[in-house]
């Protein structure tokens, strides 16, 4: 699996220095789209299920209309209407700032139906009363409409793998394949689940260094034999230590998406020497910054991509381990 062949995962290009709530925003209106974007390519079957799914009507109906950032009101009652929030968890939160008017993130209608859509991703990212209620406003003049439905994408990607397996007995090829990738679009942007260590496995974006960062992994925890690490709890990778010690080594998705070792102390700048030694052994220089060397002298990079042999680092893995 690779990241950028997933037909719903954006590229991010050049905005890695974006903010954390601009990259918030991209990806919780990437897997809005994703969402819908699976129903309304997939067979007609697979939103008749979904509406009936959450307990509405739907009788048999081809024809859907999907809409996506609904900022005008729609333009007709229809016998069921309904507001559902997705989100990480089901709690609803009271924001007491109200907006003169709220845009739903999506919209799913037919004759019979008529539903608004509204996302949140993330832990700390809840739904909020006032908008869900403020998006009543978008219905057709004098509709009625249900009580708000709260799902979580657990449960979406439960009902869609349940799905599958329907789809997959009916020969729908198509219909499997995006309900393939989206539930390959929640591992990799951890919608539905805790970031683990596959999510940050498949941010390399290579095969290769996929299969090398799984195999680095469990080297250090199984293979090598050594009986005092820790997880070293780091945000932006993997990150390997000794108890009551630093860490030794970091698969870190950051700064090009390498794997760091940090050998001895800094003061005795080995990571710049062992640096030398790994670019002769890879036949390739890792491109250090000017700053890195005077910051970071005591750790060595090496791109996963660029290892044709486990064994050609594994002796650097047990040296920074050691020195450590």
């Amino acid at each position: 699996m690779s990241i950028y062949k997933n037909v719903f995962q954006y590229y991010r290009g050049q905005t890695r220095r974006a903010s954390s709530e601009t990259k918030q925003l991209q990806i919780e209106n990437n897997t809005t789209k994703a969402f819908i974007n699976v129903l309304h390519h997939s067979s007609p079957n697979l939103t008749k299920n979904f509406i009936q799914w959450i307990g509405l009507k739907e009788d048999d109906i081809e024809s859907f209309e999907y809409m996506y950032q609904v900022s005008n009101e729609l333009h007709r009652n229809t016998p069921q209407a309904v507001v559902i929030g997705i989100a990480e968890t089901d709690k609803i939160i009271s924001n007491l700032q109200e907006k003169q008017y709220y845009i739903p993130d999506g919209a799913i209608l037919s004759d019979l139906v008529s539903i608004l859509i509204e996302t949140k991703i993330g832990l700390n990212s809840y739904l909020e009363i006032n908008q869900l209620e403020g998006h009543k406003n978008r219905f057709a003049l004098n509709q009625i409409v249900e009580e708000n439905i709260i799902l979580t994408w657990v449960k979406i990607r439960k009902f869609f793998l349940e799905q599958y397996q329907y789809f997959k007995n009916t020969n729908e090829i198509l219909t499997c394949f995006l309900l393939e990738q989206f539930e390959e679009f929640c591992v990799i942007n951890c919608i539905g689940s805790r970031k683990n260590n596959e999510y940050f496995f498949l941010h390399f974006e290579k095969v290769k260094a996929q299969e090398l960062a799984r195999k680095i992994h469990e080297y250090i925890w199984y293979e090598a034999g050594y009986n005092d690490i820790q997880d070293a709890e780091t945000k932006d990778g993997i990150g390997y230590k000794r108890v009551r010690k630093s860490k030794f080594a970091t698969l870190s998705i950051q700064r090009q998406r390498h794997f760091i070792l940090h050998i001895g102390k800094k003061e005795q700048k080995l990571g710049l020497s062992i640096q030398n030694e790994i670019d002769n052994v890879l036949g390739r220089k890792f491109n250090r910054q000017i700053y890195e060397d005077e910051k970071y002298p005591h750790e060595a990079y090496i791109r996963l991509e660029w290892v044709d042999d486990f064994e050609q680092i594994r002796p650097y893995i047990d040296l920074a381990y050691e020195l450590r």
